[in-house]
């Protein structure tokens, strides 16, 4: 097997992926780049504010120049980069949230996919179904995490949907499993005669709210405690689902559309999600796709094409009206209750 083989090449190219996660997550967690704001220091001096073992900071550093999140300065010296700024808490659309948050999947879901794919079932690794999110309620970290981490998902995927669909039509919006608000939070601010509220459970409530008074929005948005399981969300003639059918598997995805379905009435519901290709290819796109299908399996959900998308939704007593967006990158998939015969 020859080493200049393009084969071996790609192949190692993907083994070599599994670490940059890890080092952004290291220096992250210990509050490095919030330290390093205040400019270029040697590894001693940082290690002295935070506490830290100064050999082995000036390792972790190093990693970090490689990555280019941090620049080596050549005289003992170590500066953030514009990069390696966006790994602080406080910087404007901070990643530091999704660094934190995928960080763990890798530790966790991942883990189990041998396990999944041998027996059809999760692995042990994590706490899957309506007691997965009820037990990530009591660990207050991991679930401001994630939230903020959603938040920052969720502006980029609110810009396309404002300009791609048409909420003129609507005058109350539920943003259903929302987390923080954050789709609600844009959604709302682009067409101003909107009013919403966030469903989600009791434990979100306090970020939901602080975020959403942050975003100026009393009086417009509120926050409304329930599951998905236990009732529908509160009436609206607008439902917004992101990256929530994805969650589950069929069984549990079919009984959430059923409540909203109850739920929603006359209304529509828009399901903001991920539509795979039919087939997949050795594409930039496809990868990141595989990369979210293979999250999921790890936590009991799953992307879905078109074709099972629509599936899941006749079976239950939905029917799709249109797409709007690309098929297979952000999608909305307008829905209303199915006709009724006769």
């Amino acid at each position: 097997m020859r080493s200049d083989d393009p084969a071996v090449a790609h192949v190692q190219k993907l083994v070599d992926g599994f670490w940059p996660i890890h080092v952004l997550a290291a220096l992250a967690e210990l509050e490095v780049p919030e330290v390093m704001a205040d400019g270029p220091a040697a590894a001693g001096e940082l290690a002295q504010r935070l506490g830290l073992n100064e050999f082995q900071l000036f390792r972790l550093l190093r990693a970090g120049s490689a990555l280019g999140v941090c620049e080596d300065l050549g005289d003992g010296r170590f500066a953030l980069t514009d990069a390696g700024a966006f790994l602080r808490a406080d910087a404007e659309g901070s990643l530091r949230g999704d660094v934190l948050f995928y960080s763990g999947m890798s530790k966790r879901g991942f883990a189990d996919i041998p396990e999944i794919v041998r027996t059809g079932r999760a692995g042990h690794s994590v706490t899957l179904g309506p007691e997965g999110f009820d037990l990530l309620g009591e660990d207050p970290d991991h679930l401001d995490a994630m939230h903020r981490t959603m938040v920052g998902s969720s502006r980029d995927v609110a810009a396309d949907l404002c300009r791609i669909y048409d909420f003129n039509a609507h005058q109350t919006v539920v943003d259903a499993g929302g987390g923080y608000g954050g789709l609600l939070a844009a959604v709302l601010r682009s067409y101003p005669h909107l009013t919403g509220s966030v469903f989600d459970l009791p434990s979100v409530e306090p970020g939901a709210l602080a975020y959403l008074e942050g975003q100026g929005l009393n009086g417009r948005a509120g926050f409304v405690p329930g599951s998905f399981f236990d009732g529908p969300p509160p009436p609206a003639d607008c439902y917004l689902l992101k990256y929530i059918i994805h969650d589950w598997d069929d069984e549990h995805a079919r009984e959430i559309l059923a409540s909203c379905r109850r739920g929603v009435g006359d209304g529509v519901i828009l399901l903001i999600d991920r539509l795979l290709p039919d087939r997949f290819a050795d594409l930039p796109d496809h990868r990141r796709f595989a990369r979210a299908d293979l999250t999921m399996m790890g936590y009991g959900g799953q992307e879905r094409s078109e074709r099972e998308m629509f599936a899941l939704l006749d079976s239950a007593g939905l029917r799709p009206v249109r797409i709007v967006g690309q098929a297979w990158a952000l999608s909305v998939v307008e829905v209303r209750a199915a006709l009724r015969a006769g």
